[in-house]
């Protein structure tokens, strides 16, 4: 019964862990992208996406940052598929209402490939 007591929270911990890791993974996968840039989104965060987006073939490049406040005010990016497909956006005002998305689902015809504030 000892024992039951002194695991408990040990994976009571580990599980909790796991979940926050699952709820804050990224949408980053090989031929899947579902990333969502706004005005809180940190340094950290984008170089960190750019890592990830590196380790399957795309091509993340962001410049022309501005930041206050730990607030991100403006950036210009481009995104570069392997197969050489890119999009460039320049935002040079981001306030609380911008939300830009990059996107990537299916393959082929089907696929849909979209960065930006249009990207539905």
């Amino acid at each position: 019964m000892k024992s039951i007591f002194k695991s408990f929270p040990i994976t009571f911990a580990f599980v909790l862990f796991a979940a926050f890791g699952l709820a804050q993974s990224s949408g980053v996968q090989p031929d899947y992208l579902d990333v969502h840039i706004n005005q809180s989104t940190s340094r950290t965060a984008l170089g960190e996406l750019q890592k990830e987006m590196n380790d399957y073939n795309i091509g993340f490049r962001y410049d022309l940052v501005q930041w206050e406040n730990d607030q991100l005010l403006s950036i210009r990016f481009a995104v570069r598929l392997p197969d050489g497909t890119m999009r460039r956006n320049n935002y040079e005002t981001i306030d609380a209402e911008t939300d830009i998305w990059i996107r990537l689902e299916g393959n082929g015809a089907e696929r849909i490939f979209c960065a930006g504030s249009a990207c539905e």
